[in-house]
């Protein structure tokens, strides 16, 4: 297996390749890792070669090493790590991890004219270009920067399903012992570990699997359910941010309310999707790394899971919502690490008892180291002056444009200790390109004026300089979703064909049912194949999928013929009604 690239780095000489053979420990095939599935159905949905999961990283080479030095540090850390030397293939149950035992890696020399740190990024940045072929592919490229002759720097691009930013530090923290020839131990776990522990009977997670059906329950099925938009091409836009003053004021607020800084950028990420969507409650899935379980701190490889953080934004104040989003964000830390076919089974269950496909593609991940940072210049957070200077050093930056992402919001932090750097990409078939960049600043604004004022969750669009998206005439909102109920009711009547149909507002009875007493009733002529709440319900939810704007109805009444006047639906004879979630013995039936 090769993994070397052509040099069209500026300033670099390619040199005669070298050939690094490695044997490690063991070999041997499992399914994949909790954490290794969810980078692989990610890149599953990406077209082939897309190289969107690879990670471009350099390692300085210190001291008097030479190229064979260099060469078996390569030799050793891919022995070492059964990860780096690991095949993703397809078999009759799924997708395998295969962990060769021993094999050979051509690693490219470069002679580099000058900086030649700056000429290794480059050339990490060329090999990570290209995506990797997962089955005959070890998921690593490598190549040594010399100058003089001297190996200076050794250029990488990694699989995202092979490392994560957690594996990245490990392995930083190793290169310099393995470099000077040191002996290390050898990690006590590897992915193949954690694959038998998470194909236990009984399975890990099962109070973080109680934890997503409570918040696939209370969240909204979208945070995007208005009518979509005219995409830009390319269709995502993601926007950066460096401030200062946005992370001196949220070290104090958190210090003030007893919450994280992670707690505060979430609950304020939170508040202002929530805005611009017209929501009360807004839903992220939170990026988990769970390094916290046993065996897992110590493992290169992918480890995290996405969490569901639901955050109540009702009522109150900013200050009252860090301090309910701030439990809500801690619980979905604690419960991140799950079965994701039992998740997907819940999510599936859930959707269908909503009556719509449920999309929570808005996300949050904060990759600081300890989820804090370590260098922030000292400023009182309370001089007004001080603080308004600091913020005349804030940068935002326009990062990139995809043509496809798994998002249709993605907040996320940078590494900087000493900046809040902070990104937010947006998908522009639903919100303008310039919303993220607004959003960056809105965030700023947000936290800067909580410290000396009590805003009101009502206030922050207007505190963040966000418009809210405008909902046509004929949205409703019926519990936490917002709903289009002419298209709904288009829905169902293009369901039953050529016969009438009408989707009506009626009170449930149940100030419980899904956050309110409103419900959509669905009113139909019986016919062979739709004869069943079940079977029109399941008739719905196929033609539904995908869409955020319409929903399925809660309750199914069934006529034996349709009203001559439209409005005289409800005092249709009936043959049958019932939600058509349930089985038929819960079905009230009537005139048989």
């Amino acid at each position: 297996m090769t993994a070397s690239a052509p040099a069209r780095v500026t300033g670099l000489t390619a040199l005669p390749p070298r050939t690094v053979e490695f044997r490690g420990a063991r070999g041997g095939q499992a399914a994949l890792t909790w954490g290794q599935q969810g980078i692989w159905r990610s890149t599953q949905w990406l077209d082939d070669g897309d190289p969107y999961f690879n990670l471009a990283w350099t390692l300085p080479v210190t001291g008097a090493a030479g190229l064979d030095a260099v060469l078996r540090a390569v030799g050793r850390l891919v022995e070492r790590h059964e990860t780096l030397r690991t095949v993703f293939v397809r078999d009759g149950d799924g997708t395998s991890q295969r962990v060769n035992r021993e094999g050979r890696l051509t690693v490219g020399v470069y002679e580099a004219a000058a900086k030649p740190m700056s000429a290794a990024k480059a050339l990490a940045a060329e090999l990570a270009a290209t995506g990797f072929d997962y089955a005959a592919e070890l998921p690593i490229r490598c190549a040594v920067v010399c100058q003089g002759g001297r190996p200076r720097a050794l250029a990488l691009a990694l699989s995202h399903l092979a490392l994560d930013g957690w594996s990245l530090n490990m392995v930083a923290a190793e290169w310099p012992r393995l470099v000077a020839g040191e002996d290390l131990p050898g990690p006590d776990w590897q992915p193949l570990d954690q694959a038998a522990v998470e194909r236990s009977d009984p399975p890990p997670g099962g109070q973080a699997l109680r934890h997503w059906r409570t918040g696939l329950a209370s969240a909204p099925r979208s945070m995007f359910d208005f009518p979509a938009r005219e995409p830009e091409e390319p269709r995502f836009v993601r926007h950066g941010m460096e401030s200062p003053a946005a992370a001196v004021a949220a070290e104090a607020l958190a210090a003030r309310h007893g919450v994280t800084t992670s707690s505060v950028l979430t609950v304020a990420s939170a508040a202002l999707l929530a805005a611009v969507t017209g929501h009360s409650t807004a839903a992220l899935q939170l990026i988990v790394s769970n390094r916290h379980h046993p065996g897992m701190e110590a493992m290169a490889g992918p480890a995290a899971q996405d969490g569901l953080c639901v955050i109540d934004l009702e009522a109150g104040t900013f200050a009252d919502a860090l301090r309910r989003g701030h439990r809500r964000t801690m619980a979905t830390y604690r419960n991140g690490h799950y079965d994701p076919a039992l998740v997907l089974a819940a999510w599936e269950a859930e959707a269908w008892d909503r009556g719509a496909d449920i999309d929570l593609d808005a996300f949050f991940n904060d990759v600081r180291q300890a989820g804090r940072w370590q260098g922030l210049p000292p400023v009182d957070p309370g001089d007004a002056a001080a603080l308004a200077a600091l913020r005349g050093r804030t940068r935002t930056f326009f990062v990139g444009a995809y043509s496809k992402v798994k998002a249709r919001i993605f907040f996320a932090t940078g590494p900087a200790p000493s900046t809040c750097e902070f990104y937010v990409l947006v998908d522009t078939a639903f919100l303008p390109g310039d919303v993220a960049e607004r959003m960056l600043t809105g965030l700023e604004e947000l936290l800067v004026r909580a410290l000396s004022e009590e805003v009101p969750l009502d206030q922050v669009a207007k505190v963040a300089g966000l418009d809210p998206v405008r909902r046509p005439a004929g949205w409703t909102a019926i519990g936490h979703d917002w709903v289009d109920l002419p298209e709904s009711e288009a829905l169902l009547r293009r369901v039953c064909g050529t016969d009438p149909a009408a989707v009506v507002v009626e009170d449930s009875g149940d100030d419980t049912a899904d956050g309110a007493a409103a419900r959509l009733t669905g009113y139909l002529v019986a016919r062979p194949g739709l004869d069943t709440p079940e079977a029109v319900h399941a008739a719905v939810m196929r033609a539904a999928a995908g869409r955020t704007d319409v929903l399925a109805p809660h309750h199914y009444v069934l006529c034996a013929a349709p009203p001559a006047d439209p409005t005289g639906w409800p005092a249709c004879p009936r043959l049958i009604e019932g939600g058509g979630r349930t089985p038929s013995s819960t079905m009230t039936v009537l005139g048989r």
